[in-house]
């Protein structure tokens, strides 16, 4: 496992969430960093067929929670993420771990190792990630 570096907590955007066509959103941008709705639009229609208001309803609401920014220096808006990948994973996680287990990671973390099929490899290396880790 590679060490990941620490993400400091934006206090602007905790508490939001993605809702599943907002992921799908942000995977795209996450993808490419500077998109138009037209360039989201033509990824995603052939596989949601949603209509082209709808995508931009969704990134004006995602520029508003602070997760994109839209750059209205020309004609055509420009979003890019204001939020990477990684922070808003871990802000996601965070709101979970605040309304289901009141913040307390420990039993979470071992439902999901539990739950999940790792072999004793991958068992083993996410020990010694955590042996190294500068929690």
């Amino acid at each position: 496992m590679a060490k990941k570096q620490k993400v400091k907590n934006d206090s602007s955007i905790k508490g939001v969430g993605l809702g599943e066509l907002e992921a799908c959103i942000m995977q795209i941008i996450w993808q490419r960093g500077r998109v138009t709705v037209k360039d989201v639009f033509i990824d995603i229609y052939p596989k949601r067929r949603l209509a082209y208001t709808t995508i931009m309803t969704v990134m004006r609401r995602l520029t508003e929670k602070g997760i994109l920014e839209q750059d209205r220096s020309t004609r055509t808006y420009f979003y890019t993420p204001k939020v990477d990948q990684e922070k808003m994973a871990l802000v996601i996680v965070e709101n979970v771990l605040n309304k289901v287990v009141s913040g307390s990671p420990v039993d979470l973390l071992i439902s999901i190792i539990d739950s999940s099929k790792l072999s004793k490899s991958e068992l083993k290396a996410f020990e010694l990630e955590l042996a190294n880790s500068t929690i």
